[in-house]
């Protein structure tokens, strides 16, 4: 028979793309069959993870494990345990396609979503494994073919059923009165926590025992509510959250919040959850024994264990019409347009070892100031002959260019405006400035006409020759990043074609951050420079003209 099981979820789609393609299994045992690669690209599976984070999806995937078990497909097996992949692969390849159709109808595979598979044989039969990115790339938008619930649930039970029906297989016997296990308590873990082993030690068995003992008394209609249930199991320990039990159900779902029972046992201190068919809000005693019975006759005549045409029929029906309303939904989802990406959201600054050394840069602030101003003015004219070819480049777009025409025009006016500053700070230099008012020996006032107030000392700082050159500088790379940004902002981040280009140009952006990180920590010392050189300056000639007038 076929078995769905669903992965835990982990924080990258690479981590079950690892696991998958890994030759050691959870145990950390090397598997004696290397896994079998069978479609996808995980390198392209990367990036577009990494697009869905940027654009604000944070479950970006789900996997999955299709286990065929009873050593079905037998008839692909060699000698050595191993199996014929000419014969296993495109039998698993039909599987893939059947279980695209019904989940991703109406999607193209790699142009619409995108998804892993690979095969593990190491344990004697056939695992089929799938990962994908729970996200549209035309769009960018996020959707989920599995949501949780009841009805995705019978869905999927549907699906499997058929599957199983489809190759000959057994169909999967489900106990009505069974009792939900978490990963903790039903997988082997290799040196395991104190949590793990209470889960696997402790609460197992437990459940285990529980359910036991609620089966006997379902069956021997001591229970045929809820109520009864709850009744039952305070006999034997404590039921919490019974405040939950009169809320009613979500009323755009119709499911229930509180859809299993918290129970504490005798001599435990610790509440456990007991989940699964017969917890259920609205669960019905008397059919859940009317399946059971179904079960026991399964037991005995082999042949119930395939569909009858009724419920084949009904089952097909079932999954026909999830295929209708999943099929709408994602022809919505297609036409409802790219998903807006705020601006820079997503941008991850570089960590400090791909950082450019500070320090070692500082040193050379003084040679820098020691360069004659034409090396500075030369730099800013190459910079913008570079803009120029960029604006005369048929592969801008114009939106592009008038952000660029747009933006070299607020510069000249900068530039002006600098330049008429300075011109204005010359001018004021060379006239007498307020004179500074000093008593002399016969407690006369005299005014100096040489000394210069410090008002505006950082004004005019600002506009000196070193200083100004470099806010020119800064001013120039700044505009260069606007231009990526905008070319970024051109592209489309949900093709591949254009996923390369975005990425060149995002390292680009990034060497960008860098020149102006150390543009500016230049600027800042030539400032400080000036303020000292301008500040002795003042004090000196204050104190020789003090020295002469007194």
């Amino acid at each position: 028979m076929a078995l769905v099981t669903f992965n835990k979820s982990s924080k990258s789609i690479m981590s079950a793309v690892n696991y998958f393609e890994s030759d050691k299994d959870h145990t950390n045992t090397i598997r004696k069959f290397k896994p079998i690669p069978v479609f996808g690209d995980r390198d392209r599976i990367e990036k577009l993870e990494k697009l869905a984070k940027e654009s604000g999806i944070e479950n970006t995937h789900t996997s999955l494990t299709i286990s065929f078990r009873d050593n079905e497909f037998s008839q692909f097996k060699n000698p050595d345990g191993s199996f014929d992949q000419e014969k296993m692969i495109p039998a698993m390849k039909e599987i893939i396609k059947d279980f695209r159709e019904t989940w991703f109808p109406g999607m193209k595979n790699d142009e619409k979503f995108a998804d892993f598979w690979n095969v593990h044989t190491d344990k004697g039969n056939i695992e089929l494994n799938c990962a994908f990115l729970k996200m549209e790339l035309t769009t960018g938008k996020a959707f989920n073919p599995f949501p949780p619930g009841e009805l995705n649930k019978d869905m999927r039970d549907c699906y499997v059923d058929l599957l199983n029906d489809k190759f000959g297989f057994d169909r999967v016997v489900r106990n009505p009165f069974s009792i939900s296990h978490n990963d903790m308590e039903l997988k082997k873990i290799k040196n395991p926590s104190e949590t793990a082993k209470r889960f696997k030690e402790v609460v197992k068995p437990k459940k285990i025992e529980v359910q036991k003992f609620l089966t006997s008394q379902i069956l021997d209609n001591k229970i045929n509510s809820r109520k009864e249930l709850i009744e039952t199991l305070q006999q034997h320990g404590e039921v919490k959250f019974l405040d939950k039990e009169n809320l009613p159900p979500d009323p755009k779902t119709g499911k229930y919040s509180y859809d299993y029972i918290s129970f504490i046992p005798e001599g435990s201190d610790k509440a456990m959850r007991l989940d699964g068919p017969m917890f259920k809000k609205n669960a019905d005693f008397n059919e859940l024994r009317i399946e059971h019975k179904k079960n026991q006759a399964m037991e005995k005549d082999d042949s119930l264990r395939q569909l009858s045409d009724k419920e084949r029929t009904l089952k097909q029906d079932k999954l026909n019409k999830h295929k209708e309303i999943q099929k709408s939904f994602n022809e919505k989802l297609k036409s409802s347009g790219v998903k807006n990406v705020k601006k820079n959201s997503g941008r991850k600054y570089l960590p400090k070892s791909k950082q450019s050394n500070k320090l070692g840069s500082n040193k050379n602030i003084s040679n820098v100031k020691n360069q004659p101003q034409q090396q500075s003015i030369q730099k800013s004219e190459t910079a913008l002959t570079v803009e120029d070819k960029q604006l005369q480049d048929p592969n801008v777009s114009g939106s592009i260019k008038d952000a660029m025409i747009a933006g070299k025009k607020a510069e000249n006016e900068t530039n002006k405006n600098e330049i008429a500053q300075e011109k204005k700070d010359q001018k004021a230099s060379k006239k007498p400035s307020n004179p500074i008012i000093i008593k002399n020996g016969d407690n006369k006032e005299s005014k100096n006409s040489d000394s210069k107030p410090s008002i505006s000392s950082f004004s005019k700082v600002a506009t000196s020759s070193n200083a100004s050159l470099l806010t020119v500088q800064i001013n120039q790379v700044l505009f260069s990043k606007l231009s990526l940004e905008l070319q970024i902002g051109s592209l489309s981040i949900f093709k591949e074609s254009d996923i390369k280009k975005i990425f060149e140009l995002k390292q680009k952006i990034a060497e960008l951050d860098q020149q102006i990180a150390i543009l500016k920590a230049k600027q800042e010392q030539a400032i400080e420079a000036e303020l000292i050189n301008q500040n002795a300056n003042r004090f000196k000639n204050s104190g020789s003209s003090m020295k002469l007038r007194i």
